[in-house]
């Protein structure tokens, strides 16, 4: 399988070949208008496919003037029904327009922050219930749908629960977030490389970036200031970071599953950016 790849919010496809990565996803990024941030999306889904590149697609790409939320927020496990629905319809719509293409899955971000906790058995319900409605969404428009990992609902942020609910459906997967892991691993007091073991596993694909510090999203001042850092195989623990950067890849590529850098260039800028990408690609050909 060709595994490893990068996004296109900081590269164009010409780039991201002669950088050696053999796959992209797509995704709207943030930074310029969404007509622009569309218009190149689309164009570089219709030129991987010229081109038989493989690629994922991080939903959703279209927007709309009903969805009032911020594009990316997700609430199909939100307790108002109105909402998930609005998930739901934002989901499906842009299904219908990428019908013509032929991603390898598509991701979605899955729960939302909800630090309170619910009744349990109600919970379980509507998590059942929304996780086989996806899935038979999934299977009528015949793609894989990966969910990807946040430990930001109490109510769902456990491994185990993760690969218990999710893994028995049929065209719904599990992306590891490394990053969001790592926070996970913060706000829930659990050893980062332990977790990671256990989701490494059962993830059908993963996301790769890092950040310093060990405060989770908006209590973070690396987060808030560089959002995504990119990974380079010289990063460790002792000097600030996540974690070892060399430990984490031994044990996510010994998977054959696609590993999609997710990093912004605001850490140090674009020089750093590229080496960290490079050191990524290498670590691959010396493997």
């Amino acid at each position: 399988m060709k595994r490893l790849g990068i996004n296109t919010v900081h590269l164009d496809m010409e780039e991201i070949i002669d950088l050696g990565l053999n796959r992209v996803e797509f995704v709207l990024g943030r930074g310029k208008s969404y007509e622009v941030m569309h218009r190149e999306v689309m164009d570089g889904i219709k030129e991987a496919e010229k081109l038989k590149f493989p690629y994922s697609i991080h939903l959703p790409l279209f927007t709309f003037d009903w969805y009032k939320e911020d594009y990316l927020s997700a609430f199909y496990l939100d307790p108002d029904e109105e909402k998930r629905e609005l998930s739901f319809k934002l989901l499906e719509e842009n299904i219908i327009h990428l019908k013509e293409f032929h991603p390898d899955y598509y991701i979605i971000h899955f729960q939302g922050v909800y630090k309170f906790h619910q009744d349990e058995i109600k919970f379980k319900e509507l998590l059942n219930t929304t996780l086989t409605r996806l899935n038979e969404l999934s299977i009528k428009y015949e793609m894989k749908l990966l969910l990807e990992y946040f430990g930001s609902n109490y109510m769902f942020y456990k491994i185990e629960d993760w690969i218990k609910f999710i893994t028995p459906y049929s065209n719904l997967g599990i992306l590891c977030d490394t990053g969001h892991l790592y926070f996970s691993s913060i706000m829930h007091e659990f050893d980062f490389f332990e977790g990671l073991k256990k989701l490494a596993q059962s993830s059908d694909a993963f996301h790769l970036w890092t950040t310093k510090g060990n405060k989770a999203y908006t209590d973070s001042e690396y987060y808030i200031e560089y959002h995504h850092i990119v990974a380079h195989m010289a990063q460790k623990k002792n000097d600030g970071f996540a974690f070892d950067v060399k430990k984490l890849m031994d044990i996510i590529s010994q998977y054959n599953r696609p590993i999609i850098i997710e990093a912004s260039e605001k850490y140090r800028g674009r020089k750093y950016f590229l080496e960290g990408i490079r050191s990524i690609a290498e670590y691959f050909v010396k493997k």
